[in-house]
């Protein structure tokens, strides 16, 4: 506990100097980097990681013997836990060709297209809430996967379970993952089912908010403003 006090006062007197809110993904995630602080756990799959510094590129070490990820040559990526394809669905700039291409003159419609045309897209995919490190594999299979409960598992990557359109984390991170969905539907309107609503209501009690995400969420809200209800009603 005294550690993530100390931490938490060295941040606070970081980003009370002046960070503007990120306008883009690119800009959140370095942003983020500098939140997460020592905390270097992949959010998911609880591997421990590390940057290495003698690199002048963007790479990370992951420490495989702290998780139970089998695959060899992981690195942390940054993936959206409300990934665009489900919050932007029902968007024109995502469903219409409403954009032009400045080469070929083709309309179209896409994230690509969202990102230069839909102010509220832009704030979304830009959310420090909504991004987590996770290893490279989770990454690249949760493709267009949401997070829900699944019945019959297809494949599991550590304790992350898969199916054709959902993935559901261990029980440990269930609460994370159920407050950025509330906090997202809260703050944008995702339109989440009722279903999808109990589920995630669910998972919120079941694991509750703790020290790190406490932390975490006060720099975010001193960066771009915006309270995580359920993260704050938390950590009182």
């Amino acid at each position: 506990m005294m550690k993530t006090v100390v931490l938490l006062s060295l941040a606070l007197m970081l980003f009370g100097r002046g960070y503007d809110a990120p306008d883009n993904r690119s800009q959140a995630k370095n942003l983020l980097k500098m939140i997460d602080l020592d905390y270097k756990v992949a959010r998911l799959t609880g591997c421990h990681y590390t940057y290495d510094t003698t690199s002048c590129m963007d790479k990370t070490i992951v420490d495989l013997s702290t998780c139970n990820v089998t695959e060899a040559n992981q690195t942390i990526k940054w993936i959206q836990v409300v990934p665009d394809i489900f919050f932007g669905r029902h968007m024109a700039c995502m469903n219409e060709k409403v954009c032009i291409n400045v080469f070929t003159k083709e309309k179209f419609g896409s994230p690509m297209c969202c990102r230069r045309i839909n102010t509220t897209y832009k704030q979304m995919e830009a959310d420090l809430f909504n991004l987590i490190p996770v290893v490279s594999e989770v990454a690249l299979k949760q493709g267009v996967r949401i997070f829900d409960d699944v019945k019959k598992p297809m494949f599991s990557i550590g304790n992350i379970m898969f199916d054709m359109d959902y993935m559901e984390p261990r029980d440990e991170v269930k609460g994370d993952v159920a407050r950025v969905y509330l906090y997202m539907d809260e703050r944008y309107g995702l339109d989440l089912s009722q279903q999808q609503q109990e589920v995630f209501k669910r998972w919120h009690k079941l694991d509750p908010v703790d020290a790190h995400e406490c932390t975490v969420a006060e720099i975010i809200l001193k960066v771009q403003g915006g309270h995580n209800t359920l993260v704050e009603e938390g950590c009182k």
